[in-house]
């Protein structure tokens, strides 16, 4: 259903079919549980996250394709076949390990704990 993109060292996952709003794009469930966010871990409960190769690759957008629902990224709306998946780490992450500037907004995206 999606595949990780390299494009000179800049990774992102995108849509390998056209996907449909609220469909189970990908499952984190194989990844390995740590206590503390890292640089490419997704948040999956209170203290929990995961590292996954596929999951760390998953970018931030103001505007995202998909959210995060425990261990499952679902899309927030009908994706076409060759589009980035994206979500938004303020709306899923409490506390990024590498804050950082959106090239959307020029927010700094630190989590949910800092809005």
């Amino acid at each position: 259903m999606i595949y990780i993109k390299n494009n000179k060292g800049y990774k992102s996952v995108c849509a390998h079919t056209d996907l449909q709003e609220g469909w189970v794009v990908y499952d984190l469930t194989n990844g390995e549980l740590v206590s503390e966010p890292t640089r490419t871990s997704i948040q999956v409960g209170e203290k929990s996250h995961v590292e996954d190769e596929v999951g760390g690759c998953i970018n931030h957008s103001c505007q995202p394709s998909c959210k995060v629902n425990t261990f499952f990224v679902i899309a927030l709306r009908d994706i076409k076949k060759g589009e980035e998946i994206t979500f938004d780490y303020n709306q899923n992450e409490d506390a990024l390990a590498s804050p950082f500037e959106c090239g959307c907004c020029s927010k700094t995206i630190k989590g949910k704990n800092y809005e």
